[in-house]
């Protein structure tokens, strides 16, 4: 049995409780497929969810508890939230290093792009995007996008262009080094992108788990083929 390791999402609640948690709609995603899913958490005892880098004091002792986690997964989801942390960061090196398939969505897109940023000056490197065509209900469709050809992506679904939809207020707007373009939005925002040489590094800025339709159950299956 195959297992996916999907990074928990840190926030408080409305009791001002610190809470990580993964989003339903991802374990619902998989769940019908023949895999497990774990939450990845933090192994450091310091508030993750006040730390934006969350890691710069990880210990030797909690570096190798981190590790021994990462390498019972055979793959990995990063979700779409509102802040990522290094904590991220480390499970994607971690991916790329051992060449263990990787899906990143929203957020985790974000911070995949940031991570392969030709010049990284900040550890967020996303810019505010007014543009209400990318920010909408997530169960419906909100634009189209162009899939780039000769890409991981255009591999899988088959298709040149595709509907999806579009919850998102940061935008990847630096260029990257590295990583390839895969799908641009037709105002030429950076729809995802994905990492050559490597089975399955792929960031999308949309939410398959929100809509699953045919586009979305193709990436389930492909990034599950390569577990």
């Amino acid at each position: 049995m195959k297992i996916i390791g999907i990074v928990g999402r840190a926030f408080y609640n409305k009791d001002n409780q610190k809470i990580i948690q993964i989003n339903e709609d991802i374990r619902k995603f998989f769940a019908e497929e023949d895999v497990v899913t774990v939450a990845l958490l933090p192994p450091q005892n310091r508030y993750y969810v006040e730390t934006k880098m969350g890691m710069d004091q990880l210990t030797e002792i909690d570096r190798k508890k981190l590790d021994s986690l990462l390498d019972l997964c055979d793959g990995f989801i990063i979700p779409g939230g509102t802040y990522w942390y290094q904590f991220d960061e480390y499970v994607i090196e971690h991916a790329i290093k051992k060449d263990k398939p990787l899906l990143a969505i929203c957020l985790g897109f974000q911070a995949l792009c940031s991570m392969f940023a030709k010049e990284r000056t900040k550890f967020d490197m996303t810019t505010r995007i007014t543009n209400e065509d990318h920010y909408g209900d997530s169960s419906k469709y909100i634009h189209n996008i162009k899939i780039n050809e000769n890409t991981l992506l255009q591999d899988i679904l088959q298709e040149t262009e595709i509907k999806v939809n579009s919850v998102h207020h940061d935008i990847v707007n630096f260029e990257l080094k590295n990583l390839k373009i895969s799908a641009l939005s037709p105002d030429n925002i950076v729809e995802a992108v994905e990492l050559p040489e490597k089975k399955f590094i792929l960031g999308v800025q949309w939410h398959p788990e929100y809509l699953v339709d045919e586009n979305s159950k193709k990436i389930r299956q492909a990034f599950i083929n390569k577990l």
